[in-house]
């Protein structure tokens, strides 16, 4: 199956050179089957630690990685993969600033075996000390000269100098090399995982696994009592479903997240559902801290009721003097509730008297 990762050039090139190391407190990596759904999260990324986005093309094999760490340490839904767990280099397709040159063990291998001609299973192996050495050059070249490419002549005086016993007696033109870029599926052996779960984990991904919007829910909840690290990505994951009470729900718990993807959020504040609108919004106000007033102004000038009541409790993390528009637009909206709140929170503030 072939995913894609987004993250950092900075963070790519360890990946390319470590292998996949969850991002603590988390134990888990994320992949999508989607390649815009990567890309947004690596711009998200990018922005926040000022480096620039990177896609990275991955194969793996769900069937091993369940042989291999479990059954209930794969998740998959929604075109969304997550593994508890690190993996190896090896199953990273090709380095993000080099996409048709071989950078990882596997595809070193292929171009190793295709200059050669020889096949697969009488070539050298991706294991083999040679070809790591020559991942871990190539890896390390793309890191210090970015934009420039790694020639065949390069590849192949590296090659000889590895693993000399496959170029023993053999003869190869430079100038005339032929190189076929094939790569293969991903064969998975690492030590499975980092720190023990939390036993209600099982739970929480059983539910997360059923179809039905009211297990998911119950999914998600657990998660959030849970604190889960991962709770914004298992959020997103269920953005995913039509259900208006699962979209909801994940929306009301991403104020609970420490890391979010505002990006990801902003299609839901055009949504028909009311409901979805107001969570939409409520979320933005309190994570888009550069652009909360305008989140606030937008929810308290909703025509539905319910989406300016979901805004308005956002106003107890605001400052009455610094936000005084929004106040204002709160302490003369129709809804009693919504005056209220403002009102106990504005006293002795400045405001004047409002009509309820």
């Amino acid at each position: 199956m072939i995913v894609y990762h987004g993250t950092t050039e900075s963070r790519a090139r360890r990946i390319c050179a470590e292998g996949f190391l969850p991002k603590r407190p988390s134990r888990r990596v994320w992949f999508a089957r989607g390649h815009g759904y990567a890309m947004g999260r690596a711009r998200t990324q990018a922005r926040r630690a000022h480096d620039h986005p990177a896609v990275l093309t991955c194969e793996l094999n769900l069937g091993r990685l369940r042989a291999q760490f479990g059954r209930k340490k794969v998740f998959y839904k929604n075109g969304i993969i997550s593994i508890d767990g690190k993996l190896p280099v090896s199953v990273v397709r090709s380095y993000p600033a080099s996409a048709d040159q071989p950078s990882s063990p596997h595809a070193m291998a292929a171009w190793v075996n295709d200059v050669l001609g020889l096949r697969k299973h009488k070539g050298v192996g991706w294991r083999h000390s040679g070809i790591q050495r020559m991942a871990s050059w190539a890896v390390h070249r793309y890191a210090e000269r970015p934009n420039s490419r790694i020639s065949d002549k390069e590849l192949l005086s590296k090659a000889r100098q590895w693993l000399p016993e496959y170029f023993e007696n053999v003869v190869i033109d430079p100038d005339r090399l032929s190189v076929s870029r094939r790569y293969h599926a991903v064969t998975v052996d690492v030590d499975a995982g980092l720190e023990k779960a939390d036993e209600r984990e099982e739970e929480a991904l059983g539910h997360l696994d059923r179809n039905k919007s009211e297990d998911r829910i119950k999914g998600l909840r657990l998660l959030a009592e849970m604190e889960d690290p991962d709770l914004f990505d298992w959020c997103l994951l269920c953005l995913e479903d039509p259900s208006v009470n699962l979209q909801a729900t994940a929306l009301h718990l991403m104020t609970q997240c420490n890391d979010v993807d505002v990006d990801s959020i902003l299609p839901f504040v055009e949504s028909g559902s009311k409901r979805v609108r107001g969570a939409a919004l409520r979320v933005l106000a309190h994570h888009d801290r550069e652009n909360t007033e305008r989140w606030m102004r937008m929810g308290l000038s909703d025509s539905a009721p319910c989406v300016r009541v979901e805004t308005s409790h956002g106003l107890k993390e605001l400052d009455p003097e610094e936000h005084r528009e929004v106040f204002l637009l709160a302490l003369h909206d129709p809804n009693p509730d919504i005056v209220k709140r403002a009102g106990k929170l504005a006293k002795g503030k400045g405001f004047a008297t409002w009509r309820r």
